[in-house]
C-alpha cells in the first residue's frame, strides 16, 4: 500500500491490530451505518419477583439492582439511623429486613425516632 491511498474504511494501523483484523467491522466502527438496537429486557423474574415484595413489605422499599443483580430494600420508616440491605436472594432479604427490624427496635432511639 503507497502512502496516503487508502482502501475502504480501514487503515494500514487498523489493520495491524489484532482485534480488527477480521473482515467485518464491528457496529461502532467508523464507515459503519448506524443501525436499530433492539431494547433488551433483563432478569424480568428477579424483577417482578421484587415488585411484589415491594408491594407485601409497606415499610420497605424493594428492587432489584440490573447493575448489581442483587436485590436491595430500603426501610421507609424512621430508623434511627438510614437502613438498607442487600442479598442475592428474596429469602435472605427478607431474612435480613427482620432483622435490621429487630436491631433498630432494640436500639436506645426505637422505632419511632426522628
Amino acid at each position: 500500500m503507497s502512502k496516503g491511498r487508502t482502501v475502504g474504511i480501514r487503515s494500514e494501523a487498523d489493520v495491524a491490530h489484532p482485534s480488527l483484523a477480521g473482515n467485518r467491522p464491528g457496529r461502532h466502527r467508523i464507515g459503519v451505518r448506524p443501525g436499530r438496537v433492539d431494547p433488551r429486557r433483563w432478569d424480568l423474574a428477579k424483577r417482578a419477583a421484587a415488585a411484589q415484595l415491594d408491594q407485601m413489605e409497606p415499610a420497605w422499599h424493594v428492587m432489584y439492582g440490573l447493575g448489581s443483580r442483587r436485590f436491595v430494600a430500603m426501610a421507609i420508616w424512621h430508623a434511627p439511623r438510614p437502613l438498607r440491605v442487600d442479598a442475592t436472594t428474596l429469602d435472605e432479604l427478607r431474612e435480613l429486613m427482620r432483622e435490621a427490624e429487630l436491631e433498630a427496635m432494640a436500639s436506645p432511639a426505637g422505632l419511632g425516632a426522628s
